[in-house]
């Protein structure tokens, strides 16, 4: 985590914002002017911008990236956010899984002794996670993929008339052979830069090919 945690000075607007981000379309850049466009007008909301490119919704010229477009299904807002803020904030989740239930007190220790701020500062480091945190919904889980239904198809016979045996002793599928598949799943960064994914995918050639 970058120890450079961005804040806000007050977090009453928190929710407000990212309700109005879901209600608005997507902006080519999200900017002050649109901030205010949304009906956040204030200098405490500006710090708004800075803490959307922390979390990954905005790249650092602040075009919104493929979390910003998730987050505007109201269906799947708070989870992505959840997931958003446990990447953003990885080493304190990585101290304490629960870190979204701790008090702000609590996690403003945290903050001071991380990032080396003040008392002040560390205390608003924490109440803006605490605000997002609320907003969030870590319980969420994750969409399971469809179960492919068995083959219910029926038996067809060989040449000689023969139906063959299946592997569950039915008839009309031909044995298989026992066999593992191993699946790997790549989280890629979500950035522009073509040499990123080359350096990925050479790294991964290296490493799983003979």
């Amino acid at each position: 985590m970058d120890s450079n945690v961005p804040y806000m000075p007050a977090v009453r607007n928190v929710p407000r914002i990212l309700d109005a981000i879901q209600r608005a379309g997507v902006p080519e850049v999200f900017n002050r002017d649109f901030l205010k466009d949304l009906g956040f007008t204030s200098s405490n909301d500006r710090s708004f911008i800075p803490l959307l490119k922390f979390l990954g919704f905005l790249d650092p010229s602040g075009r919104p990236q493929t979390a910003y477009r998730q987050f505007m299904d109201h269906t799947k807002a708070r989870a992505v956010l959840a997931e958003r803020l446990q990447i953003a904030y990885d080493d304190l989740f990585l101290a304490d899984r629960n870190a979204d239930t701790k008090p702000t007190n609590a996690l403003k220790g945290w903050f001071k002794t991380k990032t080396g701020a003040g008392d002040a500062v560390a205390e608003k480091m924490a109440s803006t996670f605490k605000a997002l945190a609320q907003y969030a919904d870590f319980n969420a889980v994750p969409p399971q993929p469809e179960q492919v239904p068995p083959n219910d198809k029926e038996a067809v016979p060989d040449e000689n008339g023969a139906k063959a045996p299946t592997r569950d002793g039915a008839f009309g599928i031909a044995p298989q052979p026992f066999g593992l598949v191993y699946r790997f799943e790549i989280h890629l960064p979500d950035t522009q830069n073509v040499d990123t994914f080359r350096a990925i995918f050479r790294a991964l050639r290296e490493e799983l090919l003979p």
